[in-house]
């Protein structure tokens, strides 16, 4: 200390006096850094919770409109404006008959063909199209009747994003404007088939009796007898014309009564062997039960009739030698049975009865026609046996059902509620 001035220990407590000051104020500055700091991470951590509970309402809203688009009954397709698929839901997928991962950002042509261009009109008029019927190319070549209408995407500043399609089937409408049409048909056909048949069950009463005194007047070795017999044949399928007419537009009057579906089935069955005649020999007739009894409610007489016309028709529709195989079987899941084409099947469980054949088969366009009234491919026929027997078995509840390929036979089903 000998050695340092006042001056010396002036400036060294000068110095010692600045130091600290520069301690506090770095001191307070790190707390100050510290304060802000933490007040940015507070920030930081409210920022990226707004964040999240943006992204969770995002994904919910997400959900909530994807669970509203696979809830619609309408088929919806979304494109880009380069009229690429960028949303299609199960609906339009179920009806196209495509996977939607498969068609997903793939040109929208390959699932709606040539009425794809609506989609692309919509995005260059930047305006819908009005709601039009058109009908669909499937990948199984069938066309599909659809309700089709389009709008146009945009963002919030009204930029075009791409169009929307929403399309709904028609062709269950159709059927049903064809079943309306023709119950409007068989109520007319009804109150005209009571006149017609008194006008001519009259006369044709009037040229039997005349045939009747025509034959007793004619020798039995007469060569001209023979002309008469064919007036009576003639008069006999004219009133079974008639008899079928009134039978078919009147209600069915059913007398249901509990029976054993399988006997009824092989009394047919036998009926239909002994009626058949010279045709038993060169038919096998083959009986393939699943099951040895099954209580069921029905019309045995109507439901016996119904099977032996089928037996005929499966016998005439063999040329030469065959087969005809008959099914009884009870099942527990209609659908499973075959393809009906109905939106509604028979209440569980059901008695079904199949007649298949070996015979010339049927094409698509006279399936379609099978059981409208009148209609036959048999020379002799009067079109209203399959008719009439349709509206015996939905008069029971139950449904008719038709599988047949040309040169692979045929086979019809009858599924019946067994109840």
């Amino acid at each position: 200390m000998k050695d340092f001035t006042p001056e010396d220990v002036t400036a060294f407590t000068e110095a010692y006096t600045a130091f600290n000051r520069a301690l506090d104020q770095l001191a307070a500055s790190q707390r100050n850094l510290e304060s802000h700091f933490t007040t940015l991470n507070d920030q930081l951590q409210e920022t990226n919770k707004r964040l999240q509970n943006s992204l969770d309402e995002e994904s919910r809203l997400n959900a909530y409109l994807e669970s509203m688009l696979e809830g619609l009954g309408s088929g919806v397709v979304a494109v880009d404006t380069q009229n690429r698929v960028t949303l299609i839901n199960e609906a339009a997928a179920d009806l196209l008959g495509c996977r939607p991962e498969s068609v997903l950002h793939e040109p929208v042509e390959t699932v709606l063909g040539e009425t794809a261009g609506l989609l692309a009109l919509t995005v260059s008029a930047g305006e819908g199209a009005p709601e039009q019927e058109r009908e669909l190319s499937l990948a199984n070549d069938d066309r599909l009747p659809v309700r089709f209408k389009t709008a146009c995407l945009r963002s919030r500043d009204g930029t075009i994003l791409g169009a929307l399609a929403i399309i709904d089937d028609v062709s269950r409408v159709r059927e049903l404007s064809r079943q309306a049409s023709r119950v409007s048909t068989l109520t007319a056909l009804g109150e005209m088939s009571a006149t017609v048949a008194h006008e001519i069950r009259n006369p044709l009463g009037g040229i039997g009796g005349f045939a009747d005194v025509l034959a007793r007047k004619l020798d039995v070795d007469d060569p001209r007898r023979h002309l008469v017999v064919k007036i009576t044949e003639g008069i006999d399928r004219l009133n079974n014309v008639v008899s079928n007419l009134l039978t078919y537009t009147r209600p069915a009057q059913l007398n249901l009564r509990p029976v054993d579906f399988v006997e009824v089935v092989e009394d047919c069955v036998g009926f239909f062997e002994i009626d058949a005649g010279s045709r038993v020999d060169e038919i096998d007739v083959q009986r393939d039960y699943a099951i040895h009894e099954l209580p069921c409610r029905i019309d045995p007489e109507q439901v016996q009739q119904i099977v032996l016309n089928l037996l005929h028709n499966a016998v005439q529709a063999i040329p030469g030698t065959g087969w005809v195989r008959i099914r009884v079987r009870s099942e527990d899941d209609p659908k499973e049975v075959c393809e009906w084409g109905e939106t509604s099947a028979p209440i569980s469980p059901v008695a079904v009865v199949s007649v298949a054949d070996s015979g010339i088969g049927m094409s698509t366009d006279v399936q379609s026609k099978l059981f409208r009234p009148f209609f036959t491919t048999k020379e002799d026929g009067n079109g209203l046996g399959l008719a009439t027997a349709k509206k015996i078995i939905e008069a029971h509840g139950g449904i008719i059902a038709v599988q047949s390929e040309p040169r692979k036979g045929t086979e019809f089903s009858v599924i019946l509620p067994v109840g």
